[in-house]
């Protein structure tokens, strides 16, 4: 069984008085100081601008193995959602050829993702649902 949580983001910080900056009568100055220092404070400060906008700029650049790697999954997933099938489909006594003719087909199907670890995972399912299948294959058979 696949169990997928999707909770909604929930509000880390509460309202009130304890995030407010309290006042008081006495004032703070910083002293005034020579030009040099200024001019170093706006070249960080552009410096830290650069990097942001270098950052998002990474983010905009897709992951071209990206789309191989969902679909793998999306593979996965489906192989687990069938083999749940059969489990229930054995239990009630009405296990339907068209879920073992679409688990067949994805077992068949092989692509990389690009990432190992998805392709190991994606290579265990499919051997799973092939015991499966065989072991339903010999129970017709016999």
């Amino acid at each position: 069984m696949r169990i997928q949580s999707n909770n909604p983001a929930t509000q880390l910080g509460k309202s009130g008085s304890a995030g407010r900056a309290r006042s008081s009568s006495s004032s703070f100055s910083v002293p005034q100081e020579s030009g040099q220092t200024s001019q170093a404070q706006q070249t960080s400060h552009s410096a830290g601008l650069s990097d942001v906008t270098s950052l998002l700029a990474l983010q905009g650049v897709e992951d071209p193995l990206h789309g191989k790697r969902r679909k793998a999954i999306r593979k996965g997933n489906r192989m687990l959602d069938l083999l749940e099938d059969v489990r229930l489909g054995l239990l009630s006594g009405n296990l339907s050829m068209s879920i073992l003719h679409q688990l067949e087909r994805l077992t068949e199907m092989a692509e990389s993702s690009g990432d190992a670890r998805i392709d190991a995972l994606v290579e265990e399912i499919g051997l799973r649902a092939q015991v499966e299948l065989a072991k339903l294959e010999g129970h017709r058979a016999g």
